[in-house]
């Protein structure tokens, strides 16, 4: 059961799919190994009502029945998926938000937040030159 690989969709906290991606089971089939240890583990537990099928291709290309593969959900960083049966999303607790949060502000320090100009401005500022040229050339001011 370990080599086998199921569908994850990764939710974040502003309920957006960041990722669907195949992820291994792990030895036991009970949890799907997405980050395995460290900072960033991340390996939510299963159960046999948090996937949901979606359909996928026609198994015939004109004809036949269309198959549907398993599509299990999870929060970010949350200990197990989303059950569908009963409803437990199992969203990660305040000091897990909080240690996110803080890796994810600690990354954006010293960053420049000034992308520099846009192309658009080099443009505008070019062509108002051009006319300014023109304009004096047609004025006689430039001979």
């Amino acid at each position: 059961m370990s080599g086998h690989k199921v569908k994850l969709a990764t939710i974040d906290l502003d309920l957006k799919i960041r990722s669907i991606k195949r992820y291994p089971l792990s030895a036991n089939g009970r949890h799907i190994e997405v980050c395995n240890g460290g900072e960033n583990h991340f390996m939510p537990l299963i159960s046999n009502t948090s996937y949901l099928h979606f359909p996928s291709w026609k198994r015939y290309y004109l004809f036949g029945e269309r198959t549907h593969t398993q599509l299990y959900f999870a929060m970010n960083k949350a200990k197990k998926c989303i059950d569908f049966a009963s409803g437990e999303v199992g969203i990660p607790s305040v000091e897990e938000l909080k240690r996110a949060n803080a890796i994810l502000l600690a990354t954006k320090i010293g960053q420049d937040t000034n992308k520099g100009t846009p192309w658009y401005v080099w443009f505008l500022l070019i062509l108002v030159i051009l006319s300014f040229f023109l304009q004096l050339q047609i004025a006689g001011v430039i001979q």
